[in-house]
Parts: structure tokens; C-alpha cells; sequence
């Protein structure tokens, strides 16, 4: 019974972590804070299934092991796309990737 409610929170968690972003990406104005947003929902809701599914199944079995190398795997690669994302936005409007000289000034 107790099991059963935490796997209920976790997975409400990770419905509202993804309704969340998703607002925060119809709401946001430019690309680069969509990005943000696209990256939390790769992040935020798969580890809240993936904890779900390691307190219902177990994290030494096959379900439970899966969903983590999943959520591990869905964590990398959406950094490692909102990096190269971030880039091609950046060069697409300054035409460089280097900072400009009031950047460099500010730390950015």
C-alpha cells in the first residue's frame, strides 16, 4: 500500500515536472529559453518514472535497471543536443560563435 502511494507521487511528480516545461515552452519568447525548458523535460520527469519504476520493480532488476540506464541516457543526450542547439541558435544570429567584446566585459 505504502509502495503503491510513493510510485503514485513519483509519477504525478513527473506529469507535473512535463506539463511544467511545457507551459515554460509555449510561454518563452526566444529559442535559447525554450532550451531550457526542452531540457528539463528530458531530465526532470524520465527520473521521476525511472524512480518510480526502481520502487515498484526494484532497482537491482531488469525494469529497474533499464529505466535508469534510459533516464541516464535521455539526461546526456539531451545536454549534449541543447549544447549543439545553443551553437547552431548563436551562429545562425551573430554569424560567429565567439563573444562579443561587451561580453567578455560582462563575464558572459
Amino acid at each position: 500500500m505504502t509502495r503503491d502511494l510513493v510510485v503514485d507521487v513519483l509519477v504525478a511528480g513527473a506529469v507535473a515536472a512535463e506539463l511544467v516545461c511545457c507551459l515554460g515552452l509555449v510561454s518563452m519568447r526566444n529559442a535559447i529559453d525554450r532550451l531550457h525548458y526542452s531540457g528539463a523535460a528530458a531530465t526532470v520527469g524520465p527520473a521521476l518514472v525511472a524512480a518510480a519504476v526502481c520502487v515498484r520493480e526494484g532497482i537491482v532488476s531488469s525494469q529497474g535497471l533499464n529505466s535508469v540506464l534510459v533516464a541516464v541516457l535521455l539526461a546526456f543526450g539531451s545536454a549534449a543536443v541543447a549544447g549543439a542547439t545553443a551553437r547552431l541558435i548563436r551562429l545562425r544570429q551573430r554569424d560567429s560563435l565567439e563573444s562579443t567584446p561587451v561580453e567578455r566585459e560582462r563575464g558572459d
